[in-house]
């Protein structure tokens, strides 16, 4: 519940620090004094978005704080509250919530909660846990339709727990499942395509056989075939030099020389050593002419083999343009291609066997949604009863509640269902959505009808109702009292009223009064003692003027809803 409440420079307001207690406390005075405006600060203290607009005129910035203290008895729900708490990385250990938050002049804004900067996001988060504000006009969790299926399931027995709990088992299998199939069926065309890729290069680099080395032998054999010519005409040239023509050849010269040395060292021994040199020479030029001669006997050009060989080099040119710089590289390509299309070949991406599957456990989601629907349905009679008896108490005898199921295709995470809450405000009128079938009094009736019934489900720490009674008075005025009275029970109800029969029942009374004080407005906050709740009372009975016949309807007021003291 909120215990403390201390606003500062906000508005008119210049300082209020309020105490609360629980049950229900309404806030009451003139139109413009300030009420809702104690009402947008504990909006803004649990993430609503701050202005610079409402800072005091002369102030530099705003300062907001509340302090809450959570329920610590067993059978609340506040173990889902601190555990949300817990999770932000926030301890409430101590079952103290205290929310501090400052905006200024230049736009910047700071919140913390026990002591810990937060982000708005959190704030709000969390705070919507803590308070839940609802005006007359006021779309909230009752009135937004995709809530009402979560709101119906808050009411569930244990029956329907359990059904939800299999459904869930079974829906995130089949999700599962289905992404799976989803996305084998995705990739199949590409893994296609793949596959072919890898099997065409594999077969392109297995029929061009390439060997290790094999480039630069055939470039150098090819070097030999392009140089024929060459070749031809120098040992042609050699072998002029070495055989015998008109003026001789080195091997005649070499022949006369020999003979000549041979004659000198005859008569001189000096000469043998250059006589024996000689005469190796001559004999091996011998050897090497013959050699010559064999070579140029065999000397032929096959043009064909270069052919191939230029043929042979193009496929290499080709292949090194897709895979790689050297033959070397692309042997290593070829091994990673086969290894890869080893690998696709070997996997497996059976689509008609997780097709079966799927189709398999959609048989089994049918099950587990129709017996959703089933128990989900049980729980809407009950609450359909009680949601109505509500409406009866609040005198909307003619008023008609309604669960309406809308059955989707397919399924959501949820169960196969969309439900929403229907009501008929008149008789015969017809049901329609609950957001669009009622406005002023009837709509504050249906969310107090609606509250009463879903307050304990959603645990929250604090209940306000913003002027939710304007357009009714007399026995709905009273009936609205006594629903609110009854929420407070579970719940701190903190009301802004017009009516007296709400602030006859109320178990604490703020007087909220504006005064000029010099050239400014000024906001005050009077926590009523006893003796002047009944004068409060007469004030809302019969205006500024309290009679004596509005001050003994007052204390009558207050005695039937046994706050007469």
């Amino acid at each position: 519940m909120l215990e403390q409440l201390v606003i500062e420079n906000f508005a008119i307001i210049d300082q209020v620090e309020l105490s609360f207690d629980d049950r229900l406390t309404v806030l009451t005075g003139e139109t413009g004094a300030g009420k809702s405006i104690i009402i947008d600060a504990l909006a803004m203290l649990t993430g609503g978005r701050a202005s610079t607009e409402m800072i005091r005129n002369g102030a530099d910035k705003a300062v907001l704080q509340a302090l809450f203290t959570l329920d610590a008895k067993p059978e609340s729900r506040n173990e889902e509250l601190k555990a949300a708490f817990e999770e932000a990385g926030i301890d409430v250990s101590d079952n103290q919530v205290a929310i501090y938050r400052e905006f200024n002049q230049k736009g910047r804004s700071v919140s913390r909660i026990n002591g810990m900067i937060v982000p708005l996001k959190t704030l709000a988060s969390l705070g919507a846990r803590l308070v839940e504000i609802q005006g007359q006009h006021d779309t909230s969790l009752l009135l937004n339709p995709d809530s009402h299926l979560a709101l119906l399931d808050d009411f569930a027995d244990a029956s329907l727990k359990q059904a939800k709990i299999e459904y869930d088992k079974v829906f995130t299998r089949y999700r599962d499942l289905a992404q799976r199939l989803n996305q084998v069926k995705n990739q199949a065309h590409d893994l296609n395509q793949r596959l072919d890729l890898l099997t065409f290069q594999a077969e392109e680099l297995k029929t061009a056989n390439l060997q290790p080395g094999e480039e630069d032998e055939l470039l150098e054999e090819r070097a030999k075939l392009a140089n024929h010519k060459k070749i031809a005409d120098s040992l042609d040239q050699a072998q002029q030099a070495l055989n015998p023509g008109l003026e001789g050849g080195a091997i005649d010269l070499l022949a006369a020389a020999n003979a000549a040395l041979e004659t000198a060292a005859s008569f001189d021994k000096d000469y043998e050593n250059l006589s024996q040199s000689i005469s190796e020479a001559y004999y091996a030029a011998q050897d090497a002419g013959r050699d010559l001669d064999e070579s140029v006997a065999n000397l032929t050009f096959d043009e064909e083999a270069l052919v191939k060989i230029d043929d042979r080099l193009q496929v290499i040119h080709q292949l090194k343009r897709k895979y790689g710089d050297t033959v070397d590289e692309i042997l290593a390509f070829q091994q990673k291609v086969e290894a890869d299309l080893s690998a696709l070949d070997g996997g497996s991406l059976d689509i008609d066997q997780l097709t079966a599957e799927k189709a398999a456990l959609k048989e089994k989601m049918d099950v587990a949604a129709i017996t959703l629907r089933e128990r989900r349905q049980k729980v809407a009679k009950k609450l359909e009863e009680a949601v109505n008896q509500e409406l009866h108490d609040l005198l909307m005898k003619e008023a008609f509640f309604e669960v309406h199921f809308e059955p989707v295709e397919g399924f959501l995470p949820s169960g196969s269902d969309r439900v929403t809450f229907n009501v008929q405000t008149n008789k015969g009128e017809g049901v329609k959505p609950l957001e669009k079938a009622a406005s002023g009094g009837e709509a504050s009736r249906l969310m107090l009808a609606l509250k009463t019934i879903f307050i304990s489900q959603q645990g929250l720490s604090t209940v306000v109702f913003d002027e939710i009674d304007t357009g009714v008075s007399g026995r709905v005025g009273s009936a609205i009292a006594s629903k609110m009275r009854a929420i407070s029970v579970q719940t701190q109800v903190l009301a802004i009223t017009h009516l007296p029969q709400v602030a006859a029942a109320a178990d604490h009374h703020f007087l909220i009064e504006k005064s000029t004080v010099g050239d400014r407005t000024v906001t005050h906050v009077t926590d009523l003692k006893e003796a002047d709740r009944d004068r409060a009372v007469a004030m809302m009975l019969s205006g500024d003027e309290i009679t004596d016949v509005a001050l003994a309807n007052a204390k009558d007021l207050r005695a039937k809803a046994g706050n007469n003291k």
